[in-house]
């Protein structure tokens, strides 16, 4: 009897750090930056409107800069430095990391409507709102950035294109589970950060867009 139960704490105990594992995977492969390269692509290879004074390669570019890269970058290197973990358990470093997002999403945001590509203006002009309202609601709540992070751009997807990318908000919930998984978050935590990101982008694009593509 005790071999036998032995033996079910070793299966249990294995299957666990599977599943943590494979969270862990899920969570790279799914992460803001990732989400946010899949939006930018999109928007600068097959925005419905135009790409203003710019080409697709260059759209893309300032999106990989401006949207993708730029905003991680402090974080990057302050992971490289082993300041940190790309978690940010600290939430006092949180604040500072979340203000320098804000304002390369916002340069972006203008530099991109100078050059009259909407598509990206307006996709960093959400994240610059997203970053900012996650970051407030971080100083009393710790809400799921990640979930945030992929909420956020896929309602700029369907505000664009319309209900056939309502499909992607499964990578929310993946995410979702990955994080819960590896004890990150509680649902609450998640669920807040997908719905701040939903209502917050859907605003911007209410506001400087118009009505969603489905409308």
């Amino acid at each position: 009897m005790y071999c036998a139960y032995s033996g079910a704490k070793i299966l249990v105990k294995q299957e666990s750090a599977s599943l943590n594992k494979l969270a862990r995977l899920l969570s790279m492969l799914l992460s803001p930056p990732v989400i946010a390269l899949g939006a930018v692509i999109v928007f600068a290879f097959y925005s419905p409107i135009g790409l203003g004074l710019l080409v697709s390669w260059q759209a893309f570019l300032l999106g990989l800069i401006f949207v993708v890269v730029g905003p991680v970058l402090p974080l990057s290197i302050m992971v490289a430095r082993n300041k940190m973990t790309f978690d940010v358990k600290n939430r006092g470093d949180r604040p500072l990391l979340y203000l320098a997002a804000i304002i390369v999403y916002g340069l972006g945001a203008l530099l991109a409507w100078f050059f009259q590509n909407y598509c990206i203006a307006l996709l960093a002009a959400a994240y610059v709102g997203v970053t900012s309202a996650v970051a407030l609601t971080s100083l009393f709540w710790k809400v799921s950035a990640h979930t945030a992070g992929v909420a956020g751009p896929i309602t700029a997807l369907v505000w664009v294109y319309g209900l056939i990318a309502v499909p992607f908000f499964l990578l929310a919930c993946i995410v979702g589970w990955a994080r819960w998984c590896q004890a990150l978050h509680t649902v609450a935590q998640l669920i807040g950060g997908a719905i701040i990101a939903i209502l917050v982008t859907g605003s911007v694009y209410w506001l400087l867009w118009g009505l969603p593509a489905f409308l």
